[in-house]
């Protein structure tokens, strides 16, 4: 009686490695295929892929309730917050009051062009495609963050 038992066990056991099996391959096969997925893709002149959509989406994004530009959060999403939550390449911290004292009494316009132009480690624009009002923008959050 024993060997009946221990044989149908078996029996049990391979069904039920064989039945969820499939179910682990399709989902090692679609674990395999999300890491070999490609990180971007190629957009050639003149094609639409995208772009105008998310400008727009940026724009919606970036002005707030009464139609002024929102510093804050141009200062996620246009790249000012890389360098200056981490003080990367010596740029003083959002909120670094102590850091911010020597600039900000050079007034903001001083602010403006710095940015426009570059400093230091800092690309024209901050490395952004930004315009100037949305610089602006975030020059003024910065300025009143750290006062």
């Amino acid at each position: 009686m024993n060997v009946k038992q221990i044989a149908k066990g078996l029996v049990a056991l391979g069904v039920a490695m064989l039945s969820g099996s499939g179910a682990v391959a399709d989902a090692s096969r679609e674990a395999i295929a999300e890491r070999l997925a490609p990180v971007g893709s190629v957009c050639l002149q003149g094609q639409d892929c995208g772009t105008q959509a998310a400008q727009a989406e940026a724009e919606t994004n970036a002005e707030s309730g009464d139609g002024e530009l929102d510093g804050a959060s141009l200062y996620s999403s246009v790249g000012c917050a890389a360098c200056h939550d981490s003080g990367a390449a010596g740029a003083p911290g959002l909120g670094d009051s102590e850091a911010w004292a020597s600039r900000i009494e050079q007034g903001t316009e001083a602010l403006y062009q710095s940015v426009y132009e570059g400093k230091g480690a800092m690309p024209a624009r901050g490395g952004s495609s930004a315009s100037d009002e949305e610089i602006q923008a975030v020059v003024d959050y910065m300025v009143a963050e750290a006062e």
